[in-house]
């Protein structure tokens, strides 16, 4: 990576301490952290990528190690004139004084600019759309950022969506054991649970894959389903399984909401 390009990920300027690198290296983590987004697999996907860029510049700008920023070659230095040698070398035949080009500055002039041995960059349109990302990425340039205000506001209604969820099971929970049986609800439990497991990871894609996911679970239900009312071994081994699965769900909730808040109140 190169150094300007660090200095791009995390906001600073040339010539920041390493205290300044770590402090804006911790900010972007919050607010890049894929937890945040562990109900959308493809924004998930794009934090964990931010998050390794960001952890990326951290340890070049603190390691002094980053790559050259034109690479290597005869035109890799923009600002510089890929036919201009060492003035050590002296003046070829018909050339220019200082170059190994015995035929001159082939880009002396209009529109390159300063002259022989003094060829300047040509600023293209192009340079305005890589300093947002990559120009022929259509989509990384333009995507829009939110503001720690507008992720702290997502966070809380994650948050509330988790526990909203769980208090509606355990509604149904106690009402099937109050009008039927425990082992009803309990059952019911379970398989909310896993109906809104896969709506997580899958969301509308669900609905496409309804019929092969009914026929692979019917089985599996049947098999942790009630007999004659009675709680199975297997139905209470999901069911607890099902009870952990909402205790990580609002485990991750509650350390992006306080990572958001965290974020915005740096701000």
């Amino acid at each position: 990576m190169k150094k300007s390009e660090a200095l791009r990920i995390l906001g600073l300027q040339d010539g920041a301490t390493d205290d300044e690198i770590k402090k804006a290296h911790r900010v972007k983590v919050i607010e890049h952290h894929p937890d945040k987004y562990a109900q959308d697999p493809e924004k998930h996907a794009w934090a964990e990528e931010q998050t390794k860029r960001i952890n990326e510049a951290r340890d070049v700008l603190i390691s002094r190690k980053w790559e050259p920023e034109f690479g290597r070659g005869p035109y890799a230095n923009p600002y510089g004139n890929p036919c201009a040698g060492s003035p050590s070398r002296g003046q070829g035949a018909g050339g220019t004084p200082g170059s190994s080009n015995p035929y001159g500055d082939p880009f002396q002039g209009w529109p390159f600019g300063a002259g022989q041995g003094q060829t300047t960059w040509v600023w293209t349109s192009w340079d305005a759309a890589t300093q947002a990302g990559n120009p022929f990425d259509p989509f990384g340039a333009a995507r829009p950022q939110k503001t720690p205000a507008e992720k702290l506001d997502e966070a809380q209604k994650n948050l509330r969506n988790e526990l909203g969820v769980i208090a509606i099971k355990l509604a149904c929970l106690a009402v099937l054991g109050v009008l039927a049986s425990l082992a009803s609800g309990l059952f019911l439990y379970v398989a909310a649970s896993i109906i809104y497991g896969l709506w997580k990871r899958l969301g509308s894609c669900l609905v496409a894959f309804f019929f092969p996911i009914a026929l692979v679970g019917a089985p599996f239900l049947m098999l942790i389903a009630p007999r004659a009312g009675a709680v199975t071994f297997g139905l209470a081994i999901f069911f607890a399984l099902a009870v952990l699965f909402d205790i990580v769900n609002v485990r991750n909730a509650v350390n992006a909401y306080r990572a958001a808040r965290k974020a915005a109140a740096a701000k």
